[in-house]
């Protein structure tokens, strides 16, 4: 477990989906991922120069290699905040746990005084679907009930709800319905955030706050039945945190600059 001190709000910033790879001049679909993600870190700094750690909600890197994992590291270490890191479809758990090592990257629980961050790993080896294991959900169900009291958010990398896209919704958490029912169990739960859809989206299920966050490379085009690329720029979400267990996000986008992605292939 992790504890954040803060006074007033906890603010974080959610990234996702950063698909670095080895080579810093590494392309996913045309888009330079070490590139865009320096312009998210960028916009970051001026639109939020106050926060308290980062979430990252997997598919860090594209290729797997320990150097991407490096790099991320120490894009992220610039900011002298914590950052929790989750796996992804395309993460490689050895080589990140190794540039992990000695920091609080792969801590599982943050806290403060009102709320806890409940990160869940929702890799299946092999497979771009997610599922949470067993003792992944009697871990989630074992920290809500040890701490009824916080307000809790949970993170994780697959999407636990239909984004209306017939390409896409087949690839997500395939245990979803036991998920949902598990967090309705619970009266301390405020929201859900994940990336891996590439999209932004916000609801509302059950009086749970429901959120995708964008990507800080391509992005893919929202209710589409096959594979397509959108034109939007990459991005993140940040959150404020109340004590009452209220709170506010949003997502930002990169402006002044301009990506090219190739828009001809199906798939990545």
């Amino acid at each position: 477990m992790h504890t954040l001190t803060t006074n007033g709000p906890l603010r974080l910033i959610q990234i996702t989906d950063t698909h670095l790879l080895g080579p810093e001049d590494g392309r996913l679909l045309g888009m330079p991922t070490s590139q865009s993600l320096d312009c998210v870190l960028n916009s970051i700094r001026k639109q939020h120069p106050q926060f308290d750690a980062f979430l990252v909600t997997g598919d860090l890197t594209q290729d797997g290699s320990e150097k991407s994992y490096q790099h991320l590291h120490d894009v992220m270490s610039t900011f002298q905040r914590p950052a929790f890191w989750l796996r992804g479809n395309h993460d490689e758990p050895s080589a990140m746990s190794k540039v992990a090592q000695g920091t609080e990257h792969l801590q599982r629980v943050i806290r403060n005084e009102h709320w806890q961050i409940i990160m869940l790993n929702s890799q299946v080896e092999g497979a771009v679907f997610g599922e949470l294991a067993g003792e992944e959900l009697e871990f989630l169900d074992y920290t809500l009930t040890e701490a009824p009291d916080l307000h809790t958010l949970v993170c994780l990398h697959h999407h636990p709800v239909s984004m209306n896209c017939a390409w896409i919704d087949p690839i997500g958490l395939r245990n979803s319905h036991e998920f949902m029912q598990l967090l309705g169990r619970h009266d301390n739960v405020r929201g859900v955030a994940w990336g891996h859809v590439h999209q932004a989206l916000e609801g509302v299920q059950d009086g749970i706050r429901l959120m995708a966050t964008p990507s800080t490379c391509i992005q893919f085009e929202p209710n589409s039945d096959d594979f397509a690329l959108d034109d939007q720029n990459p991005g993140y979400r940040w959150f404020e945190l109340h004590a009452d267990g209220k709170f506010d996000t949003g997502v930002e986008r990169v402006k002044g600059v301009h990506f090219e992605v190739d828009h001809s292939q199906t798939g990545y």
